[in-house]
């Protein structure tokens, strides 16, 4: 018999980076000396045909399925007797697969939904991540934009203006294409690790990992449309009036950006932060009481499955190896033993300990919490450069559409907090109106932000300082679109074709910024910031706002997405 250990469910951390919230619990991988005398995952074999399965049984006991089929595929095993090592690693009674089981019955318990809670918390005291709308928003309390962006799903209600005339009140909708990805597949939304069995491709690391998108709508700034009219609506001018601006909807979708990180060392799925996680486990004396703790819920789970779970007997035995044979590409051996999995939980006779056995699997996965001091340990060592490219196109009401890019760069002071700057320009998209006054450019920007958690960052509440500066040079008066049957400023004249007008000064914009973000548990964020800046976007003067917004982080949805939901 295999008892599990502290030390070994250490040695294991070193190996699975995270694993107080992957998909893997933290327990060593056991090991099996094969039918062919080499130590089990020495070899390659294929295992295509149940990494992805649907089944979180199968996908758990992949490894030593594959194992399976491969020896019976090259006439290595053909019998029970040479055979018994390899069909050891199928059966539930042997407590050298404690930890399969509870991989595959954690998703079956629904425990998903306490591992996306638990990303959320963690998640919480990455002080990187932008969640609202970027500055130039009618509504937002952003003056800088931030390096990195929501996991899977974030949604941000923000009120104020920091660059703009006209306070507002901006949606803010953010969302990562890997974890959507993941989320639409099935493929473990709740992944954030590379490991046997979770394995993103090259594709999903390098493309659509790093890649956000988000969409800002304006809800209190109503839209215009223009129709044609005729006659007058009373008598005081002789003008005919032929067109009229009539007013369209309060919600209107004012931008979308899209980010690329390029670096981002907070990243969980990075391997710079799986050598941290790795650095730290190593270091940590804290982590031997917290692998106690696992030991005993793994331990827990091991005695009642010797006593409960049904062992593999001849019968069920022989038939997976004659399934194996028929065969090949092991689909039929994955059916076989999904049935012997299912069997055990649907038998009446082992109903009471099964819900036992249940109980236990859920407390052993929130012994996990334990680590979420190691983790943010592990995430304040992550110092160093984070560096992100953004591009936005935006249409602000009554303004030119423009084309926005920027260069986001980070540096992390581990203990001491975080600095971000921004580099960006902006263009005037479409046509530039024939004998306009302006050219293509419309602005420069260069800004900075320091960012710093002071309550503790394992702690439910933390409260976040950000101290901001901005400076933007324009070197045109901003365009303001007057739409067709408005009047003319300052005018009883009516404009039936619009006009364009210079509004506001040209020059420098100066900016400066004072926030603290409460982070709530669950990922629930409340930005509270006041701004002072030496004039806005179209009018002179000093101007002093404030800003207020709340976000969500709606990772807990890919529960509803791979049956942790609702539970």
């Amino acid at each position: 018999m295999t008892k599990i250990t502290a030390g070994m469910i250490l040695v294991a951390l070193l190996n699975f980076p995270g694993s107080a919230f992957s998909q893997t619990p933290p327990t060593e991988k056991p090991s099996r000396t094969t039918a062919t005398g080499r130590t089990q995952g020495d070899e390659q074999v294929d295992r295509s045909f149940c990494e992805n399965d649907k089944r979180s049984e199968i996908r758990a006991f992949c490894e030593n399925l594959a194992q399976l089929q491969s020896h019976v595929n090259n006439d290595t095993v053909s019998n029970l007797e040479n055979g018994k090592t390899d069909l050891d690693g199928l059966d539930l009674h042997d407590p050298n697969n404690t930890e399969y089981y509870v991989i595959a019955i954690r998703g079956k318990l629904a425990t998903n939904t306490a591992i996306s809670s638990l990303l959320q918390d963690f998640g919480q005291s990455r002080p990187d991540q932008q969640l609202g709308a970027s500055s130039n928003a009618s509504g937002t309390t952003s003056l800088v934009s931030k390096a990195g962006s929501a996991e899977l799903l974030d949604f941000a209600l923000n009120t104020g203006a920091v660059t703009q005339s006209v306070n507002g009140t901006t949606a803010t909708l953010n969302t990562n294409l890997d974890h959507v990805f993941r989320l639409i597949t099935g493929n473990h939304p709740d992944c954030i690790v590379a490991t046997k069995i979770c394995k993103p491709g090259w594709f999903q690391t390098h493309v659509l990992n790093p890649t956000n998108i988000s969409a800002t709508i304006d809800l209190a700034q109503q839209s215009s449309k223009t129709t044609a009219t005729s006659g007058q609506a009373s008598g005081t001018t002789p003008t005919q009036v032929n067109n009229a601006s009539i007013p369209t909807g309060s919600g209107r979708l004012s931008g979308i950006t899209t980010r690329y990180q390029v670096m981002n060392k907070f990243d969980p799925r990075s391997d710079a932060f799986q050598e941290k996680w790795k650095t730290a486990v190593a270091d940590s004396s804290g982590l031997k009481g917290a692998a106690a703790s696992l030991l005993s819920g793994f331990d827990e789970v091991r005695q009642m499955l010797e006593t409960s779970a049904p062992p593999l007997d001849a019968k069920a035995r022989n038939g997976m190896l004659d399934k194996a044979r028929l065969d090949k590409t092991g689909k039929a051996l994955a059916d076989a033993f999904a049935a012997y999995f299912e069997n055990f939980e649907n038998a009446p006779q082992s109903a009471t300990d099964f819900q036992k056995l249940a109980a236990a699997v859920s407390q052993a996965t929130q012994y996990q919490t334990a680590f979420r001091q190691a983790w943010s340990d592990t995430l304040a060592a992550a110092a160093g450069t984070l560096f992100t490219f953004e591009y936005s196109f935006e249409q602000p009401l009554n303004q030119p559409k423009s084309h926005d890019m920027k260069l986001i760069y980070a540096y992390n002071f581990e203990s001491m907090g975080m600095l971000t700057f921004n580099g960006a320009f902006s263009l005037y998209g479409g046509a530039i109106p024939a004998g306009a006054k302006y050219g293509r450019i419309h602005d420069g920007q260069i800004s900075g932000e320091y960012d710093r958690t002071l309550s503790g960052k394992n702690k439910s509440i933390q409260t976040q300082l950000s101290l901001a500066g901005y400076w933007q040079y324009q070197p045109d008066p901003s365009v303001l679109n007057i739409p067709a049957g408005t009047v003319a400023p300052g005018t009883t004249i009516p404009l039936p074709n619009g006009t364009q007008e210079f509004v506001g000064t040209a020059g420098s914009l100066w900016v400066a910024q004072a926030k603290i973000t409460i982070k709530a548990s669950g990922g629930i964020n409340i930005p509270l910031g006041v701004s002072w800046s030496n004039k806005t976007d179209l009018l002179q003067g000093n101007k002093i706002g404030a800003q207020v917004g709340i976000s969500y982080n709606f990772s807990s949805l890919a529960g509803l997405f791979s049956g942790g939901g609702g539970n």
